[in-house]
């Protein structure tokens, strides 16, 4: 391992602000997902959502996506408490568990064809997915579990309730309440250009960190850290310049 100081930092990242957000959320389509950015409390459109860290959250009827596992490259997931409610304890909640198993999206096999009056595969988030369950009469009745996503960037989580599935009377449109603010800390300890935390610095943190910077891939917050070689806060062609003249040297 090439010499280098040691960084070794606990980093609370909060990029949003604590505030509380009501939404409603066009999901009317059983074939197209609704894109939603958390950054920009909105409805957004998204070229290419397997290759994006543009958005959060994606919807489709009931179904709800985060950005992670087989749904995208962004660092995001979910977490469900079912023995709880947020009726019972949302104005109490000011902070997230100590410990979460962040689940990512998988392949699920509830997803209906129009076509075929069967259920089929898709992917979402299996924890986002107990957000309701339709009844006898097909009535999608909320849980109201207590439940907390990651944003794309992997850090910030909020707050996730989603309440309503019957908005203007009709299917599909979701009333979402979810609070941002918090988020989750990385204890970072490595050295400044092993972007891929392998404890080497070599042509591999070289191909890594260009696959940032070109928007290819994502990389977590400490690897972020070590990506900032000159400590400009912006990972950018001059960090992979000084990352090489370190190899080099």
């Amino acid at each position: 391992m090439i010499g280098k100081v040691v960084i070794l930092a606990s980093i609370f990242n909060f990029l949003f602000t604590q505030e509380e957000f009501f939404i409603t959320i066009p999901a009317t389509s059983y074939s197209d997902w609704v894109y939603f950015s958390v950054e920009q409390n909105s409805v957004i459109q998204v070229e290419d959502p397997e290759n994006s860290l543009e958005w959060d959250f994606a919807f489709q009827r009931k179904h709800i996506k985060t950005n992670s596992g087989l749904s995208g490259i962004g660092n995001g997931g979910a977490y469900v408490d079912s023995s709880m409610t947020w009726t019972d304890t949302w104005n109490n909640t000011n902070s997230i568990p100590e410990s979460i198993d962040w689940l990512e999206d998988i392949t699920l096999y509830d997803f209906y064809d129009l076509q075929t009056h069967t259920f089929v595969e898709g992917i979402k988030n299996p924890a986002l997915n107990t957000w309701g369950w339709f009844n006898s009469t097909y009535q999608l009745v909320p849980t109201n579990y207590v439940m907390y996503a990651k944003c794309a960037n992997g850090i910030d989580v909020v707050k996730f309730w989603a309440y309503d599935y019957y908005q203007n009377n009709a299917g599909g449109n979701v009333s979402l309440r979810y609070e941002t603010g918090f988020a989750i800390p990385f204890e970072c300890q490595g050295v400044s250009g092993d972007v891929n935390l392998d404890n080497l610095i070599n042509v591999v943190d070289i191909v890594t960190l260009v696959g940032y910077v070109l928007g290819n891939s994502s990389l977590d917050e400490c690897q972020l850290l070590y990506s900032d070689l000159n400590q400009d806060d912006l990972i950018n062609v001059v960090d992979i310049v000084n990352l090489v003249t370190l190899i080099l040297n």
